[in-house]
Order: structure tokens, then sequence, then C-alpha cells
């Protein structure tokens, strides 16, 4: 992710944001009926909410080729 680029809410009435990070605008605009968000260069807002952690999930196939440990297994 470019630290160039903020999120904000396109909502016009919206105060909330803008967000460092995707994942920050996307709960908000999930828990607002006719929110979305976009980016925006960083230059065009004043201050922005840092990001959260995000935990990294791996969500490959599993089963990949029949193998139970899928895209995990070695010599695949």
């Amino acid at each position: 992710m470019s630290r160039d680029v903020v999120f904000v809410c396109t909502d016009e009435d919206c105060t909330a944001g803008p967000w460092e990070g995707a994942h920050d605008a996307m709960a908000h605009c999930a828990e607002e009926p006719g929110h979305g968000y976009t980016g925006r260069p960083r230059s065009e807002v004043d201050e922005v909410i840092p990001a959260t952690a995000v935990r990294k999930w791996d969500n490959r196939n599993l089963h990949h080729k029949g193998n139970p440990r899928g895209a995990l297994a070695e010599n695949d």
C-alpha cells in the first residue's frame, strides 16, 4: 500500500476519516448504510488516522491438487 494514498468516506455528510488503511475505511463504511470509500492523494487531506494492524491470513485453497496440506504442501 502506498503511503501517498489515503482513504476517505464518499458520503457528503460523513466527518469520519480519512484513514491510512483501506481496511479501516471499509470497516467504517460497512457499518453505515449508503457509505462507501475511495482513495485520495495524501496531499489533499490534513490529518490522517493511522492504519490499524492487520493479521495476515493464508486464504489459499488448502485442498490444492488433492493434497490435504494444499498450497502449503512442499514439493507440490
